[in-house]
């Protein structure tokens, strides 16, 4: 059984190693994907303004991607050059019952990348509200 085990094991590493070796690949003209993402990264910055006045939002803008977090939530937005579209991938450990959550998003235009990055934007001030001032019980 030790023996399978290590086998799978060295199979599983030569598998995460060709992946990461397709991601460089992929990632070889960072300027095509800089220059993609770069509306998206504009529109993140001026959303990245607004959202100071929300302590307990934390967004972090790169050249290549957006972050977006809320407590337990996180969302990363960026460009995938293989497919030639947006994505945006989004998770969370609910404290309420304790389940995962996740969620991928993708879009085919940066237009619609910002439309959905400004809803998701208020979708977690609206969170960040409720946290901060939770409603009393009827």
């Amino acid at each position: 059984m030790t023996r399978d085990i290590a086998a799978r094991f060295r199979l599983a590493i030569q598998e995460e190693e060709e992946k990461a070796a397709r991601r460089r690949s992929a990632r070889a003209d960072a300027g095509t994907l800089e220059q993609a993402f770069h509306p998206v990264m504009q529109a993140a910055e001026e959303l990245q303004r607004e959202l100071q006045s929300v302590p307990s939002i934390k967004v972090t803008v790169n050249p290549d991607s957006v972050w977006l977090s809320l407590a337990d939530r996180d969302l990363k937005v960026t460009y995938d050059p293989t497919s030639h579209r947006f994505v945006g991938d989004e998770s969370a450990h609910t404290w309420v019952d304790g389940e995962p959550y996740s969620d991928q998003h993708t879009w085919d235009t940066a237009d619609a990348c910002i439309e959905a990055l400004i809803r998701l934007c208020a979708r977690y001030v609206r969170m960040a509200n409720a946290i901060e001032r939770p409603t009393k019980p009827a």
